[in-house]
C-alpha cells in the first residue's frame, strides 16, 4: 500500500489510503479509526509518519481526535472552494440535491438596498437547499428584473449561475460578509431540527468580468454541513 521509493511522501501516500478507506466505509461516520500503534504495523511506517496523515486529515475535518478515546470519522461536510456554486458543490460531491421555492415574486426595492441597487423592481427568490433530503442551507437571492426578463418557478430548480449566463452574464467574483446566527424556532421549523445547530450567515454581492454586480444573496447555512473555505491572495495593488 506504500511505496518508500515513490517521489510522493510516505505521509500524503498514506493520507491518501486513509481517505480510500473512509470513502469505501471502511470507517464510518462518527466510527473510531485504527489506532497510531496499529496503523504503524498495517503499514510499516514510524509513529510520526502516521500522525502528520491524520494531523492533516483533523485539519481539514475529515478526522476528529479525541484525547483518551482516539479518532474518529468526521460527517461529511460540504465544502465551497473559489467560485463555485452551491448546484456545483453538491454534483462534485455526487450527492443528490434538490432545491424548495419558499418565496419567488417581484418586490420594490426594499429601502435597506436601496443604496445597492439603483433599479425599481427585484426578483426575490428565497429557496431551501435540501442535500440527500436534509436542509442545510436557506437562500434569499435578490437580481434587478431588468437584468434577467423572465424567470418562472422551474428554472430556480437548478443554479442560479446557469440562469444568468443565459441571460450573458459571466460570473467573476464575489464579496462576502460572513458571521455567526443563533439558531430560533423559526430557523428551527424551516431546517426540520428540535434542537439547536451552529448557524453560519453569509451575505454576498456578486460581480461579472465587468465589475457589474449581478445579485446580492443572503444565505443561512447550517455550519455543521457546511465549510467556506477562503482563499486570500494579494493581485498586483488589487485585493478581491
Amino acid at each position: 500500500m506504500i511505496d518508500k521509493s515513490s517521489p510522493i511522501p510516505v505521509y500524503y501516500q498514506l493520507k491518501n489510503d486513509l481517505i480510500s478507506k473512509i470513502s469505501e466505509g471502511v470507517w464510518k461516520p462518527g466510527e473510531c479509526i485504527a489506532s497510531e500503534r496499529e496503523l504503524c504495523e498495517v503499514y510499516g511506517v514510524s509513529r510520526m509518519t502516521i500522525r502528520q496523515a491524520i494531523g492533516e486529515l483533523v485539519q481539514e475535518g475529515v478526522l476528529l481526535r479525541i484525547k483518551g478515546k482516539g479518532t474518529y470519522v468526521c460527517e461529511q461536510t460540504l465544502k465551497q472552494q473559489d467560485m463555485m456554486s452551491f448546484t456545483e458543490i453538491i454534483k462534485q460531491m455526487g450527492k443528490e440535491l434538490r432545491s424548495e421555492v419558499v418565496e419567488f415574486c417581484k418586490i420594490n426595492t426594499p429601502e435597506h438596498l436601496a443604496d445597492i441597487f439603483s433599479l425599481d423592481e427585484l426578483y426575490k427568490i428565497k429557496r431551501k437547499r435540501i442535500v440527500d433530503d436534509e436542509c442545510v442551507a436557506l437562500e434569499t437571492v435578490y437580481i434587478p428584473v431588468d437584468y434577467c426578463g423572465y424567470i418562472d418557478m422551474e428554472m430556480l430548480n437548478g443554479s442560479l449561475f446557469k440562469i444568468l449566463e443565459g441571460f450573458g452574464y459571466t460570473v467573476d467574483y464575489s464579496q462576502s460578509s460572513i458571521a455567526s446566527v443563533i439558531m430560533d424556532d423559526e430557523l428551527k421549523n424551516i431546517f426540520s431540527v428540535d434542537k439547536q445547530v451552529p448557524m453560519l450567515k453569509i451575505i454576498s454581492k456578486t460581480y461579472d468580468h465587468n465589475n457589474k454586480m449581478i445579485f446580492l444573496e443572503e444565505a443561512i447555512y447550517r455550519s455543521d454541513k457546511f465549510i467556506l473555505q477562503v482563499n486570500i491572495s494579494r493581485r498586483e495593488g488589487k485585493i478581491r
